[in-house]
């Protein structure tokens, strides 16, 4: 399949953009201590060039590190003496054709204290109630910060950026003047929405005036903030209004974003949303304004985006997530190749990562972040040798992938018919259809490789001592853990394994045992199938363990069928009627009627099959859950590494 209107190229102003990609502003938080674009910035951007996007949009990039303080790793263009590391990470983009803006921001009131006292926000309200109100800006303060984005562009323009970008959106400083909700000046800078965009504007003219016209200047805004029920936030038809604004001043393309402080996921949305469901406010923006529209739009494949585009949603789309899980998301395109392309998850995993103010990771790809230490060129090592693999989940298919592209002869055995392991139970629930096409991926790229299959049955130490293997990998999984109270062997007991992989029906009254994101997922599927649900948690929260925004979404769904939460309760016994729980604070028993109880409560390694292995063979790994229980990202993460360094 080909993507004519993605690969046609476009202008912002007078700069031409050999394609309609764009790689927006993401913060991964790879700069160095000081904020300065060290050699793992400079790789993990010079990689998604290669891929053939047409624009990249550095991160949010520090202006003032003065009246607002900057994250640990967050880049910085606060002074001259960045410039020369900046020229670095310029050049090393523009070697592949691609251009490159850099994203220039404040937190505002979302900012921590600075040694100078409340960051400089528009008005005093917290970014968040209850949270630490800002310093009120003053007239001259105003003009002291628009001339620290000013001097931040010239640095910009000097280090060989294409352009800049003005973060104005997600709650930080230009969005909390242009909020009403934020925003209850009462001078030049609030009421209307004019005077509330007169920090930006000015902000544009200057940078003209000091960078030319030609330098082009893009602006970061919310089309809708989605939080209608919050008096004072913005809609579409705000986002609109603002726009005109915005093009009158002189921005030279505007990249629409949504969300704010209250709505986090209307930016950076979970799995559960679907790629679209907020085009009509990019398509607004589009049609009012006569300069080029950028948006993100939960973009997962080319075919999307060239959707996007057939529909003049926006004059370029933003892929963002996308490129980080496959930086040759582009240049897979071009060749036609979808399947070749691993399509970001909507997990949340690099998001986790970000709210816990470290350096980002992809579930998917497992070079993330350590593009500067590890090239992707594997050695060609292998010489033919035989490896065998023990398990295709998905840390044993990445393992095989790593392994044949060493030149390794590898055979992979896996007990079931299907490919993937625990990605077969995690794509049954609700919109994770996006890990099955993972896992497709991932078959290819073992065929693609010429690793041999073997599926349906687990294989004897026999079968694989008939290959005369130089190595072993073992990623048999874990096993479901049963716990050792009465009753757990009655017939109505089942695993959320069994439940989820379709093997058992539930019908009736449901107990679920554990709240992880296995047991939320099977309550969830049994909420919708009819049942009722009871969910009984030892600890005093469901989801420990698991992001908190993966969590909030999942139980914004379950709460909506009304289910039995009981947290801090252990299961104590099953019988023919039910489940008996105690409280784990009070010792109070408490008996819930179930026609099904299901057992949630997490895995553990199989370590009979690691040990058997182990016994037979010289040279023997062991990887995944296998190892040590843990997600998707960890089980690609442990099979890429352990098999890149195997039998150097």
């Amino acid at each position: 399949m080909t993507y004519p209107k993605l690969f046609t190229p476009g202008k912002i102003g007078s700069l031409r953009i050999k394609n309609r990609a764009v790689m927006p502003p993401m913060q991964v938080l790879y700069g160095e201590n000081d904020g300065h674009p060290g050699p793992r910035t400079i790789a993990y951007y010079e990689e998604r060039a290669k891929g053939g996007v047409g624009l990249i949009i550095i991160e949010a990039t520090a202006v003032d590190d003065i009246n607002n303080t900057l994250w640990d790793h967050q880049l910085s263009l606060t002074a001259n003496r960045y410039r020369t590391d900046w020229m670095l990470l310029t050049e090393a983009i523009h070697a592949h054709d691609c251009r490159v803006f850099i994203q220039l921001h404040h937190y505002g009131s979302k900012s921590a204290p600075t040694p100078s006292g409340a960051p400089w926000t528009s008005s005093e309200i917290p970014a968040l109630p209850g949270g630490k109100p800002g310093h009120a800006m003053t007239v001259e303060e105003i003009k002291i910060e628009q001339q620290r984005f000013i001097d931040a562009a010239v640095r910009a323009q000097q280090s060989g950026f294409d352009g800049v970008e003005l973060a104005g959106t997600h709650g930080y400083l230009l969005h909390q003047f242009l909020s009403p909700y934020y925003n209850n000046r009462t001078d030049a800078y609030g009421g209307s929405a004019e005077n509330r965009c007169r920090f930006y504007t000015e902000i544009i003219e200057g940078i003209h005036a000091a960078c030319g016209r030609g330098f082009p200047v893009s602006v970061r805004f919310p089309g809708d903030e989605f939080t209608p029920d919050i008096p004072g936030t913005l809609k579409v038809a705000d986002g609109v209004e603002i726009a005109k604004i915005l093009e009158r001043a002189g921005a030279d393309c505007l990249n629409v974003s949504n969300g704010n402080n209250f709505n986090a996921n209307a930016n950076c949305e979970p799995y559960s949303y679907v790629s679209g469901w907020k085009k009509h406010v990019a398509k607004a923006v589009h049609d009012a304004v006569s300069i080029p529209v950028l948006a993100t739009n939960t973009i997962k494949s080319p075919e999307f985006a060239e959707q996007m585009l057939e529909e003049e949603v926006s004059d370029f789309v933003c892929l963002g997530r996308a490129l980080i899980a496959d930086p040759q998301f582009m240049n897979k395109a071009k060749k036609g190749d979808s399947l070749g392309i691993r399509k970001c998850l909507g997990c949340m995993f690099c998001r986790e990562q970000l709210y816990a103010q470290m350096p980002i990771r992809c579930a998917l790809n497992p070079r993330t972040g350590f593009e500067f230490a590890d090239s992707g060129i594997l050695p060609r090592d292998g010489e033919g040798r035989a490896v065998a693999v023990i398990g295709g989940g998905p840390a044993g298919m990445e393992a095989a992938i790593v392994m044949a592209s060493r030149g390794f002869s590898v055979t992979l055995f896996e007990k079931e018919e299907q490919l993937a392991g625990s990605m077969n139970l995690a794509d049954k629930s609700y919109h994770k259809e996006k890990i099955t096409y993972a896992a497709q991926t991932m078959a290819e790229e073992l065929r693609r490789c010429g690793v041999a299959v073997v599926s349906g049955r687990q294989p004897t130490v026999d079968e694989v001592k008939a290959l005369n293997p130089a190595g072993v990998i073992v990623a048999c999984g874990a096993k479901p853990i049963i716990p050792n109270v009465p009753g757990v062997d009655l017939p109505q007991v089942v695993t959320s394994h069994e439940v989820i992989s379709g093997k058992v029906k539930v019908t009736g009254k449901a107990v679920v045992v554990g709240s992880g994101m296995t047991g939320l997922e099977c309550a969830e599927g049994l909420c919708m199938s009819g049942c009722e649900v009871s969910i009984v948690e030892m600890l005093p929260n469901v989801g420990a363990g698991m992001f908190s925004v993966i969590v909030a979404d999942m139980m914004e769904r379950i709460n909506s069928y009304h289910p039995g939460i009981y947290t801090s309760h252990k299961l104590k016994a099953i019988t023919k009627e039910g489940v008996v729980a105690e409280n784990v604070t009070t010792g109070e028993e408490l008996f819930l009627p179930a026609d099904t109880v299901v057992l949630s409560l997490g895995v553990r390694p199989d370590a009979e099959t690691a040990e058997t292995f182990r016994a037979a063979f010289e040279n023997v790994i062991v990887i995944g859950d296998n190892e040590k229980s843990g997600r998707i990202p960890h089980a690609i993460r442990d099979g890429y590494s352990k098999a890149r360094a195997f039998l150097i």
